[in-house]
């Protein structure tokens, strides 16, 4: 019997043992290309962040001001995404320029037909991109101060209603005896820690390249040894 109870000791043990965790991070570029976040910060938790917030914020009222977000941050991102995409267009145009122009004879630049068209491309797009730019900084005179004033009530009622959220979570780490931990991630966009026995879950978030007033998150629940935080399992949502 002592036998048994010491070898029932010893697989227990080793289902409790430290796992390696493998994530990868990915998200939509400007072309919509899933693409790889090298130099980002993945954090690892003990508990379910998200049960904590939700719980701290149904003791309170609505976030003040969304609706009034949303439709500023609508209304901005229109021309912030044409100025992105006409000026990262002009900057390929003048790229592809600069090194076409390099592999043509300096007699025949001013006769070449392919230099002269991609003269005109270049230019044309270089004027769009000033165009995009004065448009995107006449939204951003008009909309920034309503959008500056709404966001600080939010963060009044965001600094209200989770200021007791350290105090949970540090409870909640000390209960089960671990704490969270961070890792970041390589170029290409994997980052691998080592875990206690336990639930664990990846959450980390990133500004959206197409919007500056738009991130994406995620808060997920580890179940296997490797976890993909990208589209399909985070959440695009706004940041007020």
């Amino acid at each position: 019997m002592i036998r048994l109870l010491l070898w029932s000791s010893v697989v227990l043990a080793a289902g409790c043992g430290p796992r390696t965790v493998t994530v990868r991070v990915s998200i939509p570029d400007l072309a919509g290309v899933e693409t790889p976040l090298s130099g980002f910060t993945v954090s690892f938790l003990p508990y379910d962040r998200d049960s904590v917030l939700a719980s701290l914020e149904a003791q309170a009222g609505p976030r003040p001001h969304q609706r009034e977000l949303d439709s500023l941050f609508r209304a901005f991102r229109g021309p912030f995404l044409e100025y992105l995409l006409v000026s990262d267009s002009a900057t390929r145009a003048r790229g592809l320029r600069d090194s076409v122009l390099t592999t043509i004879d300096p007699a025949a630049r001013d006769t070449s037909t392919v230099l002269r068209t991609l003269h005109a491309t270049a230019g044309a797009l270089g004027l769009r991109a000033l165009a995009a730019r004065a448009a995107l900084d006449r939204a951003r005179n008009e909309l920034n101060p309503s959008i500056t004033t709404y966001r600080k009530a939010v963060s009044a009622w965001d600094d209200s209603v989770f200021r007791d959220y350290r105090k949970v979570t540090r409870s909640l780490a000390d209960r089960i005896f671990a704490n969270p931990v961070a890792d970041t991630t390589d170029p290409l966009g994997w980052a691998t820690v080592t875990l206690t026995d336990g639930d664990w879950w990846a959450t980390a978030r990133s500004i959206d390249p197409t919007d500056p007033n738009a991130e994406w998150y995620w808060n997920v629940r580890i179940d296997r040894d490797t976890v993909r935080l990208d589209p399909r399992t985070g959440r695009h949502r706004p940041r007020y």
